[in-house]
């Protein structure tokens, strides 16, 4: 099929697949949770938020595209936290509207000290979702990375965040700005997997190149839904002690 009803397909297989509407999205965006049933969602999740950028940097130098890095320079200006969409530049204190950093004032709005989330022993998911993202971006094809990286995280990011986002409207008196990395995923993802369409669109023209972006989407796909069992099981069945 030509490169844009392959797109077209492959994003209708991401918004119905399981991981992105996980029985445990489902759990924490309805039931009532406790404060220490979102700290411990927020912990776990952050040691995936702290380490985006770095499955990017080893994608980036395997592209063969020469206008790879003008591509991407959007991308890394949000994660950055570029000022009002303006690269960061010396004496802008864009490190305090990082991803990361925005994450942390959510932690901290739920009671948690800065030193926590140094200290977070992760869940196996966790940490296999980690390998498997870092082994696709720095090993493989590079078409798996983009497959896995755009549309298996940037497309699918939105629709999972929304899940996020009603759970702590529904539990908390947090502030907007206290869940704004959330909701900033939810519109920013949207611009940053158009970027990641643009090189899909060169780079699957044959069934071959088709078949290695849908395999990375897919093993992204299996990974987040992993991901979700193992946090079903952290927040919803702790261990008594």
């Amino acid at each position: 099929m030509d490169e844009s009803q392959f797109l077209k397909e492959l994003e209708r297989e991401i918004e119905t697949h399981e991981a992105v509407h996980h029985p445990f999205l489902k759990r924490f965006s309805s039931e009532p949770l406790s404060i220490a049933q979102l700290q411990t969602f927020g912990l776990q999740h952050y040691q995936l938020v702290k380490v985006f950028v770095n499955y990017m940097t080893n994608l980036l130098p395997r592209i063969p595209d020469r206008d790879a890095a003008v591509l991407f320079r959007h991308v890394f200006d949000d994660e950055f936290g570029a000022v009002s969409g303006r690269p960061a530049t010396a004496g802008q204190a864009t490190i305090f509207r990082s991803h990361p950093a925005l994450y942390r004032n959510f932690l901290r709005a739920l009671g948690l000290a800065d030193e926590a989330w140094g200290r977070v022993r992760h869940l196996p998911e966790v940490s296999s979702y980690i390998e498997e993202h870092m082994t696709m971006t720095r090993e493989e094809d590079f078409r798996i990375g983009l497959g896995a990286i755009g549309p298996g995280h940037e497309f699918s990011i939105p629709i999972m965040f929304s899940y996020l986002v009603k759970a702590f409207k529904n539990n908390t008196s947090l502030k907007d700005e206290d869940i704004e990395y959330f909701t900033m995923h939810i519109v920013e993802d949207k611009d940053h997997a158009e970027i990641f369409n643009q090189l899909i669109l060169r780079h699957a023209v044959t069934q071959e190149d088709q078949d290695k972006v849908r395999e990375g989407v897919l093993r992204s796909l299996r990974s987040r839904k992993a991901f979700w069992n193992g946090l079903e099981r952290a927040v919803f069945e702790p261990v008594k002690v």
